[in-house]
């Protein structure tokens, strides 16, 4: 119970986490001369949050519990004894 809680909590904070990461003031942080494989460093420093974004969020959908309706398990319960 205390594990899905942090998971929620977790996923609570991720999009307002993500919001900062990308405010104006910290991407001009990264707007700096050079690149990255080519890239000028911004343009990686944006696809390197947006990246750590949809893996934490595929993390998270993994590691919370699905709740299904208990009325659609017994249901399928009921269903396979036939």
């Amino acid at each position: 119970m205390a594990n899905r809680r942090r998971s929620e909590g977790f996923g609570f904070f991720l999009p307002i986490f993500g919001v900062i990461l990308i405010m104006p003031p910290i991407v001009h942080l990264f707007d700096r001369g050079g690149g990255v494989f080519g890239l000028p460093i911004i343009f990686t420093y944006l696809f390197g949050v947006w990246l750590f974004m949809i893996v934490s969020a595929f993390v998270l959908s993994r590691r919370l519990p699905r709740d299904d309706p208990p009325a659609r398990t017994e249901r399928l319960d009921r269903d396979r004894d036939l």
